[in-house]
């Protein structure tokens, strides 16, 4: 399963794709493996708007991924200022809509 996961609830806009592997659940989780194709990180609290999505490209990109290839989103809840916590969740809800996956 190819994850996607963005914070934006810090002053660092954050975005990371990673694989993830399930299985029955084992003391408590059912996470067998979790390995990371690619992360990127920019601080700057002002600009989560505008660097969010070139992020997620660029980690696509390093992945050698296409958004139709994610199987699921996660996005950071906070706590966090409204503004930058509204960037991440709005937009891992439109990708996720758009590409009929969950978050």
């Amino acid at each position: 399963m190819l994850l996607l996961a963005v914070d934006t609830a810090t002053p660092a806009c954050s975005v990371a794709l990673a694989d993830v592997e399930w299985a029955e659940p084992v003391a408590g989780t059912g996470v067998v493996r979790v390995t990371r194709r690619a992360a990127r990180q920019v601080v700057d609290p002002r600009r989560h708007a505008e660097l969010l999505v070139p992020l997620v490209r660029e980690a696509l990109d390093e992945a050698s991924a296409c958004p139709a290839d994610l199987d699921a989103l996660v996005v950071g809840l906070g706590p966090g200022p409204f503004t930058s916590l509204r960037v991440g969740v709005v937009t891992a809800a439109a990708f996720a809509d758009a590409l009929g996956r969950p978050a």
